[in-house]
């Protein structure tokens, strides 16, 4: 039995300097250009300034329909009115 013990522990030993020699030839240096959290942080400041674009881009798009609704509201009263005036003569 001691020598099944003295064993056991010489496969653990050669096990650990087995992982050892892997964990050195398996490390490859990564450069890092942006570290995490700055990351994170630039993604939010796009994600704001992205909402405030579409915020923007959306009012105006409102505002235009509303002159663009306003001018067809118009010509189409003129018409109506131009009708019925017409029709109040006859």
């Amino acid at each position: 039995m001691a020598e099944e013990g003295e064993s056991e522990e010489e496969k653990e030993k050669e096990l650990e300097e087995l992982e050892e020699e892997l964990k050195k030839e398996l490390i490859v240096p990564i450069p890092i250009a942006i570290t995490p959290p700055e990351h994170t942080k630039l993604l939010d400041r796009l994600n704001v300034m992205d909402e405030k674009v579409e915020f923007v881009a959306g009012e105006l798009a409102q505002k235009q329909g509303e002159k663009i609704g306003l001018a067809l509201g118009i010509l189409y009263g003129a018409i109506v009115g131009i009708l019925v005036f017409v029709m109040f003569l006859i």
